[in-house]
């Protein structure tokens, strides 16, 4: 009896499918980098780009790029999640977290997806990793005192390197990108709303030669929709003071942008940043980013009683449930609230 033919992985790229880009089984670092090169950069964002191929160059690569793509397994994957959660910074103060393991993850996930429908190899990987439980941290948020300190010690008259952002971020939820890339004419104080539908950061680009540049650059936003947030009464008055302030010769173009430096460049999410800390040590408050701005208005709405899918809509997330995964929490200031509640339906017994 005749002994039965394996197919090798060079007989599947032979025969498989005509288009495969290889004619030998390529190591993981062959396939990441081709899949970067012709998928990833000419149909993605480039913060999307950049972000894949730094987990790949930093990460992946170094400890797996030399694996052959057909011996990349379950347990192979595994070793890596568990390696890089204990140990996986790159500044070696610990290791990843979940959350960033599965941004991991889901980049070899779509290249190994890819790889599959080109015929070089059969079957996805990824699909039975298992992750580190890992304990929830809270997110940072303000007291209501500190967010009243902060929103009092911001002047809304115009001015270079104003500090405005910080209250838009505040008390509209914007991401610091987003408020950045504010134009004039996306404040509508007839309406009291402000349209965010774009996002201001710099981003590192790469040319053919390794070059590296980082330029700003406008993109969509997250959700890639454009959402318009309303003004509370504290925002719609300091936003009327600001555009009533500002020179008429800025505002000639509304397409202009909102905020700018003492150079008359827009004021980028970095300059905004350290303008911020400089405000956070006059304030004495510690332990804050400026995205906990952010985190502050959502804790507030949610408190306020607005609804969970209004709340999302507003920060512009693309489903309620990541809204509830972050926010399923309450202040110790809306807790003693809440159980004051208890006190007034069963009065307290005095014991005798």
């Amino acid at each position: 009896m005749d002994k039965k033919r394996v197919l090798s992985p060079e007989d599947i790229l032979r025969y498989g499918r005509s288009d495969t880009p290889f004619d030998h089984m390529p190591t993981l670092e062959e396939w990441l980098f081709y899949y970067l090169k012709h998928f990833v950069k000419p149909s993605s964002k480039p913060n999307t780009y950049a972000s894949f191929r730094s987990y790949i160059c930093s990460h992946i690569c170094p400890l797996l790029g030399d694996y052959a793509l057909c011996d990349i397994c379950e347990a192979v994957l595994q070793a890596y999640v568990n390696i890089k959660y204990e140990n996986g910074r790159l500044d070696g103060k610990g290791g990843l977290s979940v959350k960033t393991l599965k941004e991991h993850i889901t980049v070899l996930r779509l290249a190994f997806k890819r790889a599959i429908q080109l015929g070089i190899i059969s079957y996805d990987p990824c699909r039975c990793v298992e992750y580190p439980k890992e304990v929830k941290k809270e997110v940072s948020v303000l007291s209501v005192q500190e967010q009243e300190n902060l929103t009092t010690a911001i002047s809304p008259v115009y001015r270079e390197n104003s500090m405005l952002p910080v209250l838009i971020a505040l008390h509209a939820g914007l991401r610091i990108g987003e408020v950045s890339a504010l134009r004039i004419d996306d404040i509508c104080l007839s309406k009291r709303v402000i349209r965010v539908d774009e996002s201001l950061n710099r981003v590192m680009t790469y040319e053919e030669d390794g070059t590296i540049h980082c330029p700003l650059l406008y993109q969509s936003t997250k959700s890639s929709r454009v959402r318009r947030v309303p003004m509370n009464e504290t925002l719609y008055a300091a936003l009327n003071v600001y555009l009533a302030t500002m020179p008429k010769q800025l505002k000639a173009d509304e397409h202009a942008p909102l905020f700018r430096t003492s150079g008359g460049n827009v004021m980028e999410p970095r300059r905004i940043t350290y303008h911020f800390h400089k405000l956070l040590e006059r304030a004495e408050i510690q332990g804050i980013h400026f995205h906990s701005l952010r985190h502050t208005f959502a804790t507030r709405a949610l408190e306020a009683g607005i609804p969970m899918k209004y709340c999302s809509a507003m920060l512009g997330h693309a489903s309620t449930a990541i809204t509830e995964n972050l926010y399923a929490h309450a202040s110790e200031d809306q807790l003693k609230k809440e159980i004051k509640k208890l006190d007034a339906s069963h009065p307290p017994v005095c014991a005798a």
